[in-house]
């Protein structure tokens, strides 16, 4: 060892009867401070890369589950959120008595997600606002009714359609403000240029975001001959049918069975049958073509067992 009297870096070496020789040994000063920022230096690399490996296996897991298709998602989670404007009775309303989701898409939804072994979480909003929500990605698919036109097929795709729906002209009980003689054997055209004339100079009453909104937007009001005050836009249905009972306007322009069914409520009835031309679909995510596909695969089978024929007799529908 080194002992006192010797220069620092020097120790003796002395062997029996030998002169005393000075060593020169490694300064050790601060040797200890090294080897703590050694160890620093080693647990921060240590510790960086098992962040690095974390961060990595976390980047993996999420490239995984951008690349499962909806479907995969769907049946992964257990689960499929569904889109729907509940005050469309008979195809999607509140049940009074038990407060539960009920109707026509709504049973034929639920019977879906029974054949692809998953649950539905159900998603209640205003019609016109359903298929941004759907483009955010907030829903998984939509069921409301919804008529599959060319507008709707550039904001997501369509399943085929599952039932054949009309539409009608909604008026209050024993008024005669719309009546179209022959109409039943007009033609497609025909019929179009009868109702604008009908429609024209009385106050009509729509749903936002529907076909029927559309119409009038563009036989009506776009074409100069009735405006725009003449047409009274309402997030949901039951409100346009309240105002028309209360007088405030003449005629309610909506689905036949949706008439059907606020005539036996309401003091209401239908006027007259149109065909506006398409039917109802279920709307999925643009590009999502494996969901569509298995959707179009249980359709056809409820169709072909004769469920879909018995749940629109149960809802009074004029058919499928």
């Amino acid at each position: 060892m080194c002992g006192p009297g010797h220069a620092e870096g020097t120790c003796s070496r002395k062997g029996r009867g030998q002169r005393t020789e000075e060593i020169p040994l490694p300064c050790i000063r601060g040797a200890g401070r090294r080897r703590e920022d050694v160890t620093k230096r080693f647990l921060f690399t240590a510790v960086l890369a098992c962040l690095l490996v974390l961060a990595f296996s976390l980047s993996l897991a999420g490239c995984k589950k951008e690349e499962l298709s909806a479907l995969d998602r769907i049946l992964e989670e257990g689960k499929i959120v569904v889109g729907t404007s509940a005050d469309y009775e008979p195809f999607e309303y509140v049940d009074p008595d038990t407060g539960e989701y009920t109707g026509f898409d709504i049973e034929l939804m639920e019977k879906i997600a029974e054949r692809l072994g998953v649950e539905v979480e159900w998603r209640d909003m205003k019609f016109d606002i359903l298929l941004t929500t759907l483009q955010a990605g907030e829903l998984d698919a939509i069921i409301a009714c919804m008529t599959v036109t060319p507008e709707r097929l550039e904001m997501a795709d369509f399943t085929d359609p599952y039932i054949i729906s009309k539409d009608a002209i909604l008026v209050k009980a024993g008024s005669d403000v719309v009546s179209i003689e022959g109409a039943d054997t007009m033609s497609h055209e025909e019929l179009t240029a009868a109702l604008v004339e009908a429609l024209k100079d009385l106050k009509v009453g729509v749903q936002a975001g529907t076909i029927h909104e559309q119409w009038c937007d563009e036989n009506l009001i776009g074409a100069g001959v009735m405006p725009e005050t003449n047409l009274s836009r309402y997030p949901r249905a039951d409100q346009a049918v309240s105002d028309l009972v209360a007088g405030r306007i003449d005629c309610v322009f909506l689905d036949e069975g949706v008439a059907l069914g606020f005539s036996e409520t309401h003091d209401v009835e239908k006027a007259l049958t149109v065909d506006l031309e398409g039917n109802p679909g279920i709307a999925v995510t643009k590009g999502e073509t494996k969901l569509v596909e298995k959707l179009n695969e249980i359709i056809a089978e409820l169709r072909e067992e004769g469920f879909i024929a018995e749940l629109a007799g149960k809802y009074d529908l004029p058919g499928e």
